[in-house]
């Protein structure tokens, strides 16, 4: 059951329990005081199960969107650290060079976080 549906049963539940609560009161009845209270509790639970659905929903959403963006930054180092690593090269730079490691390093692992992301985001 999807999250808007538990939350339209959950609703329903409770308005229905809350209407027998009070039928019950009015003509005397424990047994209908009882059962209402008993399906409101129901659609407070129901309701909540389609909150929880919602969270879960959005968690998983917002890891795989961060996992891509982890990717992307990923690709974005190591281009620039091969580029550092060139440059530290061409003009005899060993700390250029080695900032140029140090960075392609950095989106390797970036790329490897964003991956384990998106796996886990479905």
């Amino acid at each position: 059951m999807s999250s808007t549906s538990d939350k339209i049963k959950g609703h329903t539940n409770e308005a229905i329990g809350k209407a027998k609560q009070s039928i019950g009161g009015a003509v005397g009845s424990d047994k209908l005081v009882v059962e209402g209270k008993m399906q409101e509790l129901k659609g407070d639970t129901q309701k909540a199960i389609g909150s929880v659905k919602d969270k879960a929903a959005e968690a998983v959403n917002n890891a795989s969107s961060s996992g891509t963006t982890d990717v992307v930054k990923g690709y974005a180092n190591e281009a620039a650290g091969k580029i550092k690593q060139t440059v530290g090269r061409v003009t005899g730079s060993t700390e250029t060079e080695a900032e140029g490691i140090a960075q392609e390093a950095k989106g390797d692992a970036q790329k490897a976080v964003g991956d384990i992301k998106r796996s886990a985001g479905g």
